[in-house]
This record gives C-alpha cells, sequence and structure tokens, in this order.
C-alpha cells in the first residue's frame, strides 16, 4: 500500500492513498491528489508506477517539486522521501502492510514508537520534522517503521 500524508503551510494534515497506475497532483480539483494553494501548479506532478517502483515526476511546474530539499524532474521513490510543492510538504510511504487510516495519520515516529498525534502538535514536534526531513533524533527518515 503507498499513500502520501500532505502538511498544508495552514497546519492541516489529511493522507490520501495512491491508487492505480497514475496520480496526478495539483491545485486543480480534476487532480487525484487535490493541494489548494497557489504555490501548487495546476497540474504540478504526477506519480507513476512503472512495475517495479514509483516515480514522482515534475509537470513543467511553475516552482517546481523537490525531493528531499532537491529539485527534480522525475525521481523514483523510496519510503520516507519528503516531497515539497510550493509551501505544502508530502511524505511518501510505502508499505507491504495496511495500516488503518487512524494509525496512519498519528504521522511521527518516534525511537519508543507512535506517538498520539495531539501530543505531537502541542511539542511541535512533527512540524519541524516536515520541515528538516527526519528525526528529532536524527535517526533515520520519518516512518521507518512502515519499511
Amino acid at each position: 500500500m503507498s499513500r502520501l500524508i500532505i502538511l498544508a503551510r495552514h497546519g492541516s494534515v489529511r493522507q490520501v492513498n495512491i491508487k492505480g497506475q497514475f496520480t496526478s497532483i495539483g491545485r486543480d480539483p480534476a487532480c487525484e491528489v487535490h493541494i489548494d494553494s497557489l504555490g501548487v501548479s495546476r497540474r504540478h506532478a504526477s506519480i507513476h508506477w512503472t512495475g517495479d517502483r514509483f516515480v514522482l515526476t515534475d509537470l513543467a511546474s511553475f516552482n517546481g517539486t523537490f525531493v528531499n530539499d532537491d529539485r527534480v524532474e522525475s525521481h523514483a521513490l523510496k519510503n520516507g522521501d519528503a516531497i515539497t510543492m510550493g509551501d505544502c510538504r508530502l511524505r511518501f510511504l510505502y508499505s507491504s502492510q495496511a495500516l488503518p487510516s487512524e494509525d496512519a495519520l498519528r504521522l511521527v515516529t518516534q525511537v519508543n514508537g507512535l506517538e498520539d498525534l495531539h501530543a505531537a502538535r502541542e511539542r511541535s514536534e512533527w512540524v519541524s520534522f516536515f520541515r528538516r526531513g527526519k528525526t528529532t533524533s536524527g535517526q533515520g527518515g520519518a516512518f521507518a517503521r512502515y519499511r
């Protein structure tokens, strides 16, 4: 199962499951992953399955697409990759195990396991995690637990 966790600039968080061979991402409501932000192009990027991996492709977006802080035109995604589009951060998750939605949205992976989303918000660690693209302990990327 593959999914994107989307953290918008105003702090809202949501999960989108990636279904099918091709997933479009952009500001256009017709996109499978709709992101309502002026920094995101109408048809910003796509994720497609090549048969052995997921590939993120920038669709000539105005502000560009970044994976782990590097601008990319096309990039083979790995579990935990941080994707930036405009002022939104996305986290790509790929797991052979299906997780209930409420578990997947508990966002922050710590050395001791998943923390409650409300506790994480209170300490604001999850926001700094998405901005830095790594855990506060420096031991790998987020969601390393779901490989």
